[in-house]
C-alpha cells in the first residue's frame, strides 16, 4: 500500500494546525520567548516526526501484520502526542479553566503564581480581566499596564484595561484603548467584542 499520499495530506492538516498554533502564540515571538512558543509547538512537531516516520515502519510490516502494525503505531502516535498537549503549560490551562466557570478570586490566585514564575504579558492580561471581574478595578488596571508596558500590540490588554477603565468611569481612556484594538494584535473574535463594547460605551 502507497502510503505517500496520505501521509503528505496528513503532514499538510498538521502544517495548518502549527500554523494556528503559532498565530494564538505569536505574542511569545515578539517578546522574545522563543523557549516558550517551541515548547508550545511540540506536541505538533512530534506528530509530524511519527507521520513522517509512517512509511518506513510500513515497509517493514508485512502482509499478516500490516494492520496490528499500523493500529499499534499510529495508536502510540495518537496516545503521546495527546500526553504531550496536556504537559505544555498545564497551569495556564487550569487557570483558564477556572476562570471561564466563574472562580475569578482562584483563577487571579493561579495566574499571580504563573507570574511569579513567569511574568510573560499574557499573564498580566489574564490577572487583569480576572482582578476586573473580582471588584479590585485598581489592581485590575496596574495588570493591564502591565501587560501593555511588557507587549504594547497584545490587544486583550488593550481590551481588558478598557473594560477596567470603562467601570472607574473613564470613558474617553476606555474608548480610547478600545480603538487600539483595531491598529495591534487582535483576533476576529476580539475584534468583534471590541466593536460591541465600543457601541455600548455609546449609550
Amino acid at each position: 500500500m502507497n502510503l505517500l499520499y496520505p501521509t503528505l495530506v496528513a503532514l499538510a492538516i498538521l502544517a495548518i494546525f502549527g500554523f494556528v498554533i503559532g498565530r494564538q502564540n505569536r505574542d511569545l515571538l515578539r517578546i522574545r520567548q522563543y523557549r516558550e512558543f517551541l515548547w508550545r509547538l511540540i506536541p505538533t512537531l512530534s506528530t509530524a516526526v511519527f507521520i513522517i516516520g509512517l512509511p518506513f515502519i510500513m515497509r517493514e510490516a508485512t502482509f499478516d501484520n500490516y494492520g496490528p502494525v499500523l493500529f499499534v503505531y499510529l495508536g502510540g502516535a495518537a496516545v503521546l502526542t495527546i500526553v504531550m498537549a496536556r504537559a505544555v503549560s498545564p497551569e495556564e490551562r487550569h487557570a483558564g479553566m477556572i476562570f471561564r466557570k466563574g472562580e475569578y478570586e482562584k483563577a487571579a490566585a493561579l495566574y499571580e503564581d504563573l507570574i511569579t514564575r513567569r511574568p510573560l504579558p499574557r499573564y498580566y492580561s489574564a490577572l487583569a480581566a480576572t482582578l476586573d471581574a473580582t471588584g479590585n478595578p485598581h489592581g485590575a488596571l496596574e495588570a493591564a499596564e502591565q501587560a501593555i508596558k511588557g507587549d504594547p500590540k497584545l490587544g486583550i490588554a488593550y481590551f481588558n484595561r478598557a473594560s477596567t477603565l470603562a467601570a472607574l468611569g473613564e470613558k474617553s481612556q476606555a474608548r480610547a484603548d478600545l480603538q487600539n484594538v483595531f491598529m495591534v494584535d487582535s483576533g476576529r473574535a476580539l475584534r468583534r467584542a471590541t466593536a460591541e463594547a465600543l457601541e455600548s460605551l455609546e449609550k
